[in-house]
């Protein structure tokens, strides 16, 4: 009985094999069909010319940025399609124009681009062409005679953080007297020169600048004060005293004068 049972196990084995194969087959082929058919929309729905990029908005405070030109910007990657468009291209392109501090991209459903800008401020210029941002952020637009009034710095390089943060040091001693600063400059020896607005020069050196510029704003009234017109340039480099030079109107030459 035992020996009949074991030779009737492979017989249906067989017939079990038989009934699932179709099955099997069948599943498996409808499988391979989903997954080709799910590539195939895959590509189509990344296609440009099936997913396009129909508009742009543009958001942000301007006054100098022009919306126009930023939607030029990111239209101008729209062959890209919605999904296959690179953002981050897109916004360092953006971020490339003249007046954008920094710019946001992000994609809306089904077909738009979503720009935020952020404008540039001025806070003082940048020899003749170049502005300084509140940051020290240096930038240069094609055009900045409207900010003539704001002081004119200048140093080596791109120290544009630097030089800012000198001048609100000096600006801040001051503050409270009727001296102002029309141009600061660093030299390429990291010497600073201050022009003040009625157009004398304080030679400041690289060290001790803010000590040498309070000296000067306590010899300023009673010493220099009545020769404002005829003064070109105050050395104050020195220890204990400070030089005059006279410009061409006196026909003076240098002199020096002891504290």
């Amino acid at each position: 009985m035992a020996k009949q049972e074991k030779e009737q196990q492979p017989h249906v084995l067989l017939v079990v094999l038989k009934a699932w194969l179709p099955r099997i087959v069948g599943t498996t082929l409808v499988l391979l069909a989903i997954g080709f058919t799910g590539e195939r929309v895959a590509v189509k729905v990344i296609d440009p010319q099936t997913m396009q990029i129909k508009s742009v908005q543009v958001e942000g405070m301007f006054v100098h940025v022009q919306p126009l030109a930023v939607k030029q910007v990111a239209a101008s990657f729209s062959q890209h399609g919605f999904l296959g468009v690179d953002v981050g291209h897109v916004k360092l392109a953006i971020e490339a124009l003249p007046w954008v501090k920094q710019a946001s991209v992000r994609r809306i459903w089904p077909d738009t681009l979503y720009v935020s800008v952020e404008e540039q401020t001025a806070a003082a210029r940048w020899g003749e062409r170049g502005l300084v941002s509140p940051d020290g952020e240096l930038f240069f637009p094609q055009d900045v005679a409207e900010f003539s009034q704001l002081p004119v710095l200048m140093g080596p390089g791109s120290h544009g953080v630097l030089v800012l943060a000198q001048y609100r040091k000096l600006r801040g001693l001051l503050d409270g007297h009727t001296l102002t600063i029309a141009k600061l400059k660093q030299d390429e020896r990291r010497a600073w020169v201050v022009t003040l607005s009625s157009g004398i020069k304080l030679l400041l050196g690289r060290k001790e600048s803010e000590a040498r510029l309070s000296r000067f704003i306590d010899i300023y009234p009673t010493v220099l004060m009545k020769w404002v017109r005829t003064i070109d340039e105050v050395d104050l480099r020195y220890t204990n005293g400070f030089a005059v030079r006279w410009n061409a109107v006196t026909g003076k030459e240098n002199e020096i004068a002891q504290s």
